[in-house]
């Protein structure tokens, strides 16, 4: 099964957002496990850096991210989910990115708490809670 992760999700973690941190932890602790291949875009690694910018320094940034880094796979958003998501014309450009990369990395679910920006999608868009639920 492969499964793949909005931005917020991994943000759950760096941020330890009390209220998701268990379920985004728990996730993650499933990848590690062998449960299932955890993907997460390119575009999210760059929105992650920008983002928690001035929470971490670039020193803290990077000794966090090789941590994580063995734990999920990395995949492109390229030109034709660009292309798609133009042709969506979502709401959330950047969900419509992220929801095209997981398309053409073939996830069988993409985790996200932004579930309502993804209306359009033909794969099934869940909340971490919601995906334990029926896999932990």
């Amino acid at each position: 099964m492969r499964v793949f992760i909005d931005t917020n999700i991994f943000l759950d973690l760096l941020w330890r957002r009390e209220r998701f941190l268990a379920d985004s932890l728990k996730v993650f602790d499933l990848a590690v496990d062998g449960r299932f291949e955890l993907l997460i875009s390119d575009l999210s690694i760059a929105n992650i850096k920008y983002i928690t910018r001035k929470d971490y320094s670039v020193d803290e940034f990077y000794r966090v991210m090789s941590v994580f880094r063995p734990v999920f796979t990395i995949v492109p958003i390229g030109e034709e989910a660009v292309d798609q998501a133009f042709a969506a014309k979502a709401r959330d450009f950047e969900d419509a990115l992220q929801y095209f990369s997981a398309v053409q990395a073939k996830a069988d679910y993409l985790l996200t708490r932004n579930i309502k920006d993804y209306g359009f999608a033909s794969i099934e868009v869940i909340s971490p809670s919601e995906f334990l639920n029926r896999f932990s």
